[in-house]
């Protein structure tokens, strides 16, 4: 009793000190949420039958295995269904007649335990790959006691006091008859009763477990454990006669997987972020906020309406900022900078182009020179940087812009040579076409 005040007191302790440590510093690694464990071992009954008996202790051995599922709440506790399956048995050999009993039950223990970590980055680590853990529950148990009271002919046992087992029972007079001496086959084939008392066949039991835990890897680890079981029923070995319980140990090696985790820096990596103060976010600076914003990245100063798109006072489709042409009329077609599409403009447009084909005719014509080229785009350049109402890049097609290397919003006679020597090195996107409609618009700039 001693050593389970003792045991009890450990498990209390240690789980006070590593709650304290958790309430200053919570782990923020990997951490097992489900585990599952299959083992085995063996039990070693402790009951009413004699202690002093000539049987070696192996022959009170059984086998037994274990399965369990394990639920990790946090750094120190967790909880675990377990489930225990093999048997209980236990075997006299004395001098003393009546001592020498027998029994074998078959055994099934299934309970809820409490289970204590140590590697609670107090007693040790989180990640250390040793820790030892302790647990404490109630189970329900079932057993059945059956003896070996006959040989394999039938032939009940008979002890003597000379430690023989005959098929006759012992008296003075029997040492000098012809009595059979017979041979235990240990097999546990009478049930026992008590004629007495019709007990139950199941009970409760309080598992207390001491164990050791090796982190073979991220998700498998091995455990060794000792497991005391008091059992709330003295009729396990089906003899009621100390005052105490019965009970055994189970000593046990178990296997167990990390079949679930829960990544606790997934979820503090964002417990610096304010997200209330993200919603009422305004990249673009218009007033309104981006969650409503149908509109990003409006130019700076620009006005904008309730659903934070620039002003279009003529609904023209061109915004005020960028309309050359203000007031038109409705229904009236327009072209990129808000100017009606009239008569007079196409025909402005149809004589710049007469005029450009012109030039490009004279510049690229087998005559035409390099200084040439670049003396035109110097000249664009020129006129882009003098009219403050050209908008370079704002008019460059989406399919064409791909050939504005350096980002100036200006097509450039190098940059067209790139682009003749990327769609024979296959490096951009041009075609034979957009390379036509791409020294076109050099030459409309």
């Amino acid at each position: 009793m001693k050593n389970v005040i003792l045991f009890l007191l450990l498990a209390v302790t240690s789980l006070g000190m590593a709650q304290e440590e958790e309430s200053k510093t919570e782990y923020k690694g990997p951490l097992d949420y489900f585990t599952l464990g299959i083992g085995t071992g063996f039990s070693s009954f402790i009951g009413d039958l004699a202690t002093d008996s000539k049987v070696s202790r192996l022959s009170n051995i059984r086998s037994c295995y274990t399965f369990n599922l394990e639920h990790r709440f946090g750094n120190v506790a967790g909880a675990q269904i377990d489930l225990l399956y093999g048997s209980l048995a236990y075997n006299e050999n004395s001098s003393i007649i009546k001592n020498n009993r027998n029994f074998q039950s078959p055994l099934l223990q299934i309970g809820v335990n409490f289970v204590f970590h140590m590697d609670d980055d107090l007693i040790f680590k989180r990640n250390s790959p040793f820790s030892p853990y302790l647990s404490a529950g109630i189970s329900y148990l079932t057993f059945d006691a059956n003896s070996d009271l006959q040989d394999i002919n039938g032939y009940d046992y008979h002890y003597w006091e000379d430690g023989t087992i005959n098929d006759l029972a012992f008296t003075d007079t029997d040492m000098d008859t012809n009595a059979i001496q017979l041979t235990r086959d240990y097999t546990y084939e009478s049930q026992l009763t008590d004629s007495t008392e019709n007990y139950s066949r199941n009970s409760l039991s309080i598992p207390l477990t001491f164990g050791l835990k090796w982190k073979f890897s991220d998700r498998t680890q091995g455990r060794v454990f000792g497991s005391y079981n008091l059992a709330l029923t003295d009729r396990i070995d089906n003899y009621k006669e100390n005052g105490n319980n019965d009970k055994f140990i189970y000593i046990g090696f178990s296997l167990h997987y990390v079949v679930g985790r829960r990544d606790q820096e997934l979820k503090h990596r964002y417990d610096d972020v304010d997200f209330a103060e993200l919603k009422k976010g305004d990249d673009d600076g218009d007033g309104i906020i981006d969650t409503e914003d149908e509109c990003q990245h409006t130019p700076k100063g620009v006005e904008v309406d309730a659903s934070g798109c620039p002003m279009d006072e003529d609904n023209d489709g061109v915004p005020d900022y960028l309309d050359k042409e203000k007031g038109t009329k409705v229904g009236a077609q327009v072209n990129e900078m808000g100017m009606e599409i009239t008569d007079e403009l196409l025909a402005t447009r149809a004589s710049a182009r007469d005029s450009i084909e012109t030039v490009r005719h004279e510049s690229f014509s087998e005559d035409a020179s390099l200084y040439t080229l670049n003396k035109i785009s110097d000249d664009i350049e020129k006129n882009y940087a003098d009219n403050e109402n050209l908008t370079g890049g704002s008019a460059i097609p989406e399919n064409l812009k791909e050939a504005d290397s350096n980002g100036n919003g200006i097509i450039s006679a190098s940059e067209i040579t790139e682009a003749i020597d990327g769609f024979f090195e296959g490096s951009n996107n041009f075609t034979v076409k957009l390379l036509h409609d791409l020294i076109d618009y050099f030459f409309e700039q």
